[in-house]
């Protein structure tokens, strides 16, 4: 890897576990990958033990395929062709364990990282299309945790459970949290995927005024039930 992001695996970013069964790390999990630029996948995955790790991954790679739906259904739309496009090389090339591992691969996303307490620094992800929405979500037994999107001057509430969603290559992002211990999915796709499968690139993402308007609402009932809560 380059030295930009060695920062994602150096010994230095992870803290110790209370948790004795774990393990602080980083992996990276792909049905499929075209090493391009010096990027390596850290886990490459071949025979029956490699499609049971893809198996117990289908319910979370479901609700990302669905998040993503929602947000940007052009994009849907596209990763679902680039997915169909990989499948039907990799049967032409006689590749059956990318054709297997393909066949039960459930999200949209090409590749998912799963950490185990980094610290994440702030960043972007330059090797993902500009207009792609990264998704991430994080469980465990932390404490106060907070989302930066730095170059937009937004803080989010990063609590166990929330699933946040941006452009990683366009929005400076990190984490921080205070202690305890965290699991990290980050689905999230490749330019490079989608330009051998010959995926047209997307629009980005818009919103409505319909949708300004109930964002607006949103926020004004919330401010209601904070007010009335205090009474």
């Amino acid at each position: 890897m380059g030295q930009v992001s060695k920062w994602r695996t150096h010994s230095t970013n992870f803290y110790a576990s209370k948790e004795l069964q774990l393990k602080p790390g980083c992996i990276n999990i792909s049905p499929c990958w075209f090493q391009q630029g010096h990027e390596v996948f850290s886990t490459t995955l071949k025979g029956d033990r490699s499609l049971l790790v893809i198996q117990d991954m289908q319910h979370p790679g479901l609700i990302s395929s669905a998040a993503l739906r929602v947000m940007h259904l052009q994009l849907y739309h596209a990763s679902i062709s680039t997915h169909i496009e990989l499948g039907n090389w990799a049967a032409k090339q006689g590749l059956d364990d990318m054709c297997r591992f393909l066949q039960h691969w459930t999200s949209v996303y090409m590749g998912v990282a799963i950490m185990c307490n980094r610290k994440s620094l702030s960043h972007r992800d330059l090797k993902c299309p500009p207009e792609g929405f990264d998704i991430l979500t994080c469980i465990g037994g932390y404490g106060h945790g907070v989302m930066q999107l730095t170059n937009l001057g937004i803080e989010l509430a990063y609590d166990p459970g929330v699933m946040v969603s941006y452009s990683g290559w366009l929005v400076r992002h990190g984490v921080q949290v205070a202690e305890g211990d965290r699991i990290v999915w980050a689905w999230f796709m490749r330019d490079s995927m989608h330009n051998y499968a010959r995926t047209p690139c997307t629009e980005y993402a818009k919103y409505n005024l319909a949708d300004f308007a109930i964002y607006h609402l949103a926020q004004y009932n919330q401010a209601d039930f904070i007010w009335y809560r205090t009474l």
